[in-house]
């Protein structure tokens, strides 16, 4: 006599006990598909050609804003002439610290903060003012001191101008960061915020002047 038998769909929907696979949830099964991306050769290539775009674009705008803020300060001089040294620090300082640390910067902030929610926004401008604000400060004095051979003078800046320019730059890029996160894609951050920097730059040089 033959015999059949026949599974019963039992603990909580697996069977004989199992288990059931649960789906994962759609934002963690994209999350875990873009790492998967960013980790083949393809996406490692893309991301040294981001960081590259972003390092050669800030150092143009901050070699830009540089510009602006001798004319500004050098007008009706009779002496006047652009300091070209002056330019190419600004520069290298966009190429190489600037614009790849933004690129990281930003992308970091997407990643940890997807959902597009009041509080998340919140999250990134305060994070934007407290944590990148004083990094890029801090270094920004200390290369273009070092480029001189000057960066024994770096604690007596810092304790001059540090806290008068962040809070300065609260009232400046407190508006930009809400544009940035609220209205930029996020492959667009990068050029609007060194476009703010170029403005910024050139701004406090031509009131501190």
């Amino acid at each position: 006599m033959s015999s059949f038998s026949f599974r019963l769909p039992i603990g909580g929907g697996g069977f004989l006990g199992k288990p059931p696979q649960q789906r994962r949830p759609r934002q963690q099964r994209a999350r875990s598909a873009s790492e998967a991306a960013a980790s083949s050769p393809a996406g490692q290539q893309s991301h040294l050609e981001g960081v590259f775009k972003s390092g050669l674009t800030s150092g143009s705008l901050a070699l830009a804003g540089d510009v602006f803020a001798q004319l500004l300060t050098s007008r009706g001089k009779d002496d006047a002439s652009y300091d070209m040294v002056r330019g190419a620090r600004m520069f290298t300082f966009g190429l190489f610290f600037y614009g790849p640390y933004q690129y990281w910067w930003y992308r970091t902030l997407d990643r940890s903060f997807r959902a597009r929610t009041v509080a998340n926004f919140a999250a990134k401008v305060a994070l934007n003012q407290l944590c990148l604000a004083p990094i890029t400060i801090s270094v920004a004095f200390a290369w273009n001191l070092a480029l001189q051979r000057r960066l024994d003078e770096l604690p007596a800046k810092l304790r001059s101008d540090f806290l008068p320019t962040m809070l300065n730059g609260w009232k400046f890029w407190v508006p930009a960061a809400t544009f940035n996160f609220t209205m930029v894609p996020l492959q667009y951050q990068v050029l609007w915020m060194s476009t703010c920097g170029m403005i910024w730059t050139g701004y406090l040089s031509y009131r501190s002047d």
